[in-house]
């Protein structure tokens, strides 16, 4: 016990960093201080607490993310955290996991804290980065093969599509556009296209769901970790390169499609040399357009989350007037793929 804690006033910090401090002596059988618990910005949908837990040989450097308030999945962490150890096993560019835990009713996952910039258009115009722009493509394509070949036997809490992914993601799509009731006919036109348009089956692999600038840290020798686990799934492993290249994810360097930094040409070649499996531009242009359909809709399922005021956030509802960029560039595409 830590003397006078139970005298102060305390705020939502100081609970958090109380718990945390139980939470890893539980874990660490000893006494643990916890010291430098701050916010870190993050996407819309978790919260990210930088912290060091002081030991009696040193300091750990480390890393909560965990669910906002009124949003809680404990399934969905757990299942992340399953990912990141799994990915961490094989060789993943990944924080390494230490626990996942439920910290005042919100389940979180508390990891090693890395080191490097993650804001995309820092990343694409810094001169300090000039050298990671040049190898950011292969270690990025070497880190998806990598995730790909991981045994989905692994993951006891994955469910697999019980048809093709293909398939399975568009509709997915369709279901999500009837739920929230609006009219959008360049979305519902790109879904017929990938209707019309679906490649031949590839067999089931790990696939991280949200591969892009912005879920990469990297430093001066390029990436140090891939981030933001939450929507690995079981799936086609072309899906995640096809994402890696809409157009919402180069940040303003339109002519390099893969992250920014390359064509996609040089990612299917780093693919190949690091996975042994060739993609066609036919396969990467589909999933590229599903891409762009699936930004669509999740860009209006975020701002619905606000407008139906189940969570009212500024944030939320300027993403969903981000919805009709990935219409344009799913049009652009479907009419004249090589200038797309």
């Amino acid at each position: 016990m830590r003397c006078g804690r139970s005298l102060r006033i305390v705020t939502d910090h100081d609970a958090l960093r109380d718990q945390l401090a139980s939470y890893a002596e539980s874990k660490l059988d000893g006494f643990v201080e916890i010291d430098a618990l701050a916010p870190l910005q993050g996407g819309a949908s978790r919260e990210l607490w930088a912290f060091d837990a002081v030991l009696a040989n040193g300091r750990l450097p480390l890393v909560l993310r965990r669910d906002p308030p009124g949003s809680d999945d404990p399934a969905g962490r757990e299942r992340e955290y399953q990912v990141l150890r799994a990915a961490h096993r094989a060789g993943v560019a990944v924080a390494e996991p230490f626990w996942f835990a439920l910290l005042g009713g919100a389940a979180g996952i508390v990891m090693r804290r890395l080191e490097g910039e993650a804001i995309a258009r820092r990343i694409l115009r810094d001169e300090r980065y000039e050298g990671a722009r040049t190898r950011l493509v292969e270690q990025v394509a070497r880190a998806a093969a990598t995730t790909h070949a991981i045994s989905l036997d692994e993951l006891e809490l994955f469910e697999q599509p019980s048809g093709p992914p293909a398939e399975a993601a568009i509709g997915q799509l369709e279901g999500e556009l009837d739920r929230i009731g609006e009219p959008h006919p360049a979305l519902e036109l790109g879904l017929r296209w990938l209707r019309r348009n679906l490649p031949q089956p590839r067999p089931q692999k790990l696939v991280h769901g949200d591969l892009r600038l912005g879920n990469l840290l990297v430093d001066e020798a390029g990436l140090v970790g891939v981030l933001d686990w939450e929507l690995a799934h079981a799936g086609d492993p072309v899906e995640d390169l096809g994402w890696l290249c809409i157009r919402s994810w180069r940040f303003g360097a339109d002519a390099l499609p893969a992250a920014g930094c390359g064509t996609r040409d040089e990612l299917l070649a780093a693919y190949a040399a690091a996975s042994g499996t060739e993609v066609s531009r036919d396969e990467l242009r589909f999933w590229e357009v599903l891409g762009n359909a699936r930004w669509g809709v999740i860009c209006m399922a975020q701002a619905d989350i606000h407008l139906s005021g189940s969570r009212r956030s500024l944030e939320h509802a300027a993403i969903g007037r981000r919805t009709c960029e990935p219409e344009w560039d799913l049009l652009a595409m479907i009419a004249d793929p090589v200038g797309a």
